[in-house]
């Protein structure tokens, strides 16, 4: 049996080392989670349906690997809600894939929402999109370079900021108006 993506990721979390965690998501490597760590970080990819959890009916008793079926087997079907072309209604999409939800197990559906809004990273915090682009540096875009405006406003704040200086307890004047000790 597959390692679910769930337990991918938990097994990330615990991870002590930035290459541990690295290694373990190429060892993981499958369709599946390149698939949604790409659905949660590629701006590209979105899919057309509502943001957040849709009601369903969610089957916590079931333990992991006995659920009808698996996000693995499930993932083929994704297309219907990526294609705009698809020759479907909203509210069927929608069905389609609350369907889909009550039929894996209830942890790869959270995880499969959180990367349909994009949210993976609040849940599982080491997963991060530099982790991600380390870890697998051909599946997501270059990152866009940082406009020309922001980076001179950083540069003319660091230029500009006034340092702060204390003061020594050594007898050294605290205003500029009273006389600089002579020190030799």
């Amino acid at each position: 049996m597959k390692t679910s993506v769930p337990e991918i990721f938990e097994d990330v979390e615990k991870a002590s080392s930035r290459k541990d965690k690295i290694k373990l998501l190429q060892t993981y490597r499958s369709t599946v989670l390149i698939g949604l760590l790409q659905l949660n970080y590629n701006p590209a990819f979105k899919l057309d349906l509502p943001e957040g959890v849709p009601p369903y009916k969610r089957d916590e008793k079931v333990p992991r690997g006995y659920s009808e079926t698996n996000l693995y087997s499930e993932f083929r079907r994704m297309y219907v809600w990526m294609d705009p072309n698809i020759n479907l209604t909203k509210v069927r999409k929608e069905q389609l894939f609350v369907q889909m939800l009550e039929g894996i197990h209830f942890s790869e559906a959270d995880v499969l929402c959180l990367a349909k809004d994009k949210k993976i990273q609040t849940v599982y915090k080491s997963i991060t999109e530099d982790l991600v682009r380390e870890a697998f540096p051909d599946i997501l875009p270059a990152k866009a370079p940082e406009p020309i405006i922001e980076q001179i406003e950083k540069v003319v704040e660091k230029v500009t900021k006034p340092k702060k200086v204390k003061a020594s307890l050594k007898g050294l004047p605290v205003t500029s108006n009273e006389p600089t000790p002579n020190l030799s």
